[in-house]
């Protein structure tokens, strides 16, 4: 079964100044990703304002995506929801329109235990073909429930098209037993972007990278390192990245890859959908220049 490798782009949905999502800017970004050296597109995630989205919203930017990609880069789409009947919608939807795979969060809102978790995996996973790859996708501090690694075991071990995880809580140890899970060959992808390289070296697959809408030109050059073994170098592009995403993932870091975007001629507006905010201009003004004293084009420019 595919696996996602290297950088996928979360990809941010634009949307126009009357909340409705602007398509062509988002034919636009996806563009500029596959230009950029993104491996992967990954619509429909907390980037991507998933929660905000009607379940045919989510289906058309999958579709766009798909559309654009045309097979360049993998496209994964983010199809977890609050109940077992809408995921079951979306990732059917996801097969029948020719994505390689899916994410699926853990249900949010209500706490769930391990076997209600367990049982809506595994209900999700058995919905499609078995060979149609799934990821598991925790984000706890916003998606309240948790995915450890001893029940990412079991639900691999009872759907096994269940295939990876991105794990968003910045916790190295984690990723690494995540590592340990279907006796190693369990895809981790990290979610915490200023943790890509060394989860790489430490024998991750990639990054599932929100900053990566605004800096995508680094975090392919971060992974053309590491595949080259030129670990000094990915070492010095990790750190500047970091410095970038101290501006760039600050509060309000969704309405800021959209300011970024805009600015960078990518897409028209840097509108959100309610009640997310757009950036104040003031706001605005202090994050360009903080990313454009750092270079933020320019991958030679090693701090």
């Amino acid at each position: 079964m595919k696996k996602m490798v290297g950088v996928n782009t979360p990809v941010s949905t634009p949307m126009l100044e009357d909340q409705q999502i602007d398509y062509e800017s988002l034919k636009s970004l996806c563009e500029y990703l596959i230009e950029k050296g993104m491996d992967g597109l990954y619509p429909n995630g907390s980037t991507g304002e998933m929660a905000y989205l009607t379940t045919e919203e989510r289906k058309k930017v999958l579709e766009c995506c798909v559309e654009v990609s045309n097979g360049r880069v993998s496209v994964f789409s983010m199809v977890g929801a609050p109940t077992t009947r809408e995921t079951i919608e979306l990732i059917r939807h996801a097969h029948a329109c020719g994505a390689d795979g899916v994410g699926v969060v853990t249900p949010y809102y209500f706490k769930l235990d391990a076997d209600e978790l367990v049982g809506h995996f595994t209900a999700v996973a058995r919905s499609v073909p078995e060979d149609f790859p799934i990821y598991l996708y925790g984000i706890p501090q916003l998606a309240v429930n948790d995915i450890t690694p001893a029940l990412a075991q079991r639900i691999a071990k009872k759907a096994p098209n269940v295939i990876g995880i991105k794990y968003s809580y910045p916790d190295m140890p984690r990723l690494m037993k995540f590592l340990n899970v279907n006796d190693g060959a369990f895809s981790v992808l990290a979610g915490p972007d200023d943790l890509f390289f060394v989860h790489m070296c430490a024998g991750g697959d990639g990054v599932i990278s929100g900053n990566s809408n605004v800096i995508p030109e680094h975090y392919a050059a971060i992974y053309r390192a590491f595949k080259a073994g030129d670990y000094e170098l990915g070492r010095k592009l990790q750190k500047k990245v970091n410095l970038l995403i101290d501006h760039i993932s600050g509060p309000n870091n969704m309405a800021r890859y959209k300011a970024c975007l805009k600015h960078r001629g990518v897409i028209r507006s840097a509108a959100m959908r309610s009640p997310l905010r757009m950036l104040t201009e003031q706001e605005e003004k202090e994050l360009l220049r903080a990313i454009e004293a750092l270079h933020y084009t320019d991958t030679s420019v090693l701090l």
